[in-house]
């Protein structure tokens, strides 16, 4: 974590937004490793609640409560990344196919492949069914060509950044500093070493439980303007109007509630920024819960479960709007795919749409908050 990213940004406290809707701001605590400008390892302190945040391989995680995620996430964030591939395959096949460490592989495998499979020298030809690495990138250039011509100043949020293509991206294109967010310690950290050394290196899976180590160096411009923080989709460290643009790849059907991150996405945008969001809707109870999806179920009502009508909604002036943002121009439909391994990979068309925060609508959304009180 640069020092100047994070004066830049200023960070709420995620704790005090989270609980009580407030802005406290967060300082630098303690810096044990690193140099002047660049912090490996620390401790964020908030000025009001004085909870604290710990910075780990450069990556500041700023949740509500810190203490469930790393219960949650010890596995992860303990996890050594040095053992050579023949005791890693050795432990793989001692975990067993339904273990903690299978799941986080095939996760891992399946995401750093389109994000960064494209770069790899290795990769020759195409994955099952015509796929190809990198759809996650030819998406976010559809996307950015719905977007206005000119964005009020400020930086980016790529929320749900997985292993970080598109934060790079859109750093590499714009110039600005761009926040890589996400909750994945796994991910996060594959988009941290491609920050801050230019380097991809996972486990890609062949079948079953085969993998093959894969280290392929990228050229990626813009990402000493990138930081990799982790961060909760339904709870973001910033205040309000804090970027000027957002983006959600594939990210609102993979949470506990989606229209909680619209309204989320909207309150962090300044007014006159903009967002992309792409989802393909596959939606799994496991994840969110069945009265929380967009569409997808309940045919007998209005919208006759139609997913695509319901984030218009969202997205529009009325009862359902969630938060300031507004849908701009036509949706689009666009592929991405996401490789199991050798034999299998799925195909996804997601929907694509851009949306602006207003004044307007922000008007709006003030004078039903104040009815509904």
């Amino acid at each position: 974590m640069r020092r100047s990213s994070f004066e830049a940004l200023r960070p709420a406290c995620p704790a005090c937004r989270s609980r009580e809707r407030v802005n406290s701001s967060l300082s630098i605590a303690t810096a044990e490793t690193g140099t002047d400008e660049y912090i490996d390892c620390g401790i964020l302190q908030c000025s009001r609640c004085s909870g604290e945040f710990p910075v780990i391989d450069g990556m500041a995680i700023l949740v509500p409560d810190v203490r469930r995620f790393v219960e949650d996430n010890l596995f992860y964030l303990m996890a050594r990344t040095d053992l050579p591939p023949a005791v890693e395959s050795l432990l793989g096949d001692a975990a067993g196919a339904s273990s903690g460490l299978q799941s986080i592989r095939q996760h891992t495998s399946s995401y750093v492949w389109d994000h960064w499979g494209d770069h790899d020298p290795a990769e020759r030809g195409e994955a099952a069914g015509g796929a190809r690495p990198g759809s996650v990138a030819r998406a976010l250039e559809r996307g950015l060509a719905m977007l206005s011509d000119k964005l009020p100043d400020g930086p980016i949020l790529d929320l749900g950044c997985g292993p970080g293509r598109v934060a790079a991206e859109l750093a590499e294109r714009t110039g600005r500093l761009v926040v890589a967010a996400d909750l994945s310690i796994a991910l996060a950290r594959v988009a941290r070493r491609v920050v801050a050394d230019g380097v991809v290196e996972y486990p890609r899976r062949r079948v079953g439980l085969v993998y093959d180590r894969r280290r392929f160096s990228v050229a990626a411009p813009g990402s000493d303007s990138v930081e990799v923080w982790i961060c909760d989709a339904l709870n973001l460290p910033f205040g309000d109007g804090s970027f000027a643009l957002a983006t959600a790849m594939n990210l609102i059907d993979c949470v506990t509630e989606p229209r909680s991150v619209l309204t989320e996405l909207g309150r962090v945008i300044r007014p006159g920024g903009e967002a992309l969001i792409a989802l393909p809707f596959d939606w799994t109870d496991r994840v969110t819960a069945m009265e929380h999806w967009l569409g997808g179920h309940s045919q007998r009502g209005w919208h006759q479960g139609r997913a695509e009508d319901v984030l218009d909604l969202l997205l529009s002036d009325g009862e359902m709007a969630a938060g300031p943002l507004r849908r701009t121009g036509e949706a689009v439909e666009i592929p991405w795919h996401v490789r199991l391994h050798d034999r299998s990979c799925m195909h996804y068309n997601c929907r694509m749409v851009s949306a602006r925060r207003d004044s307007a609508s922000d008007a709006t959304a003030s004078e039903r908050s104040a009815d509904q009180g």
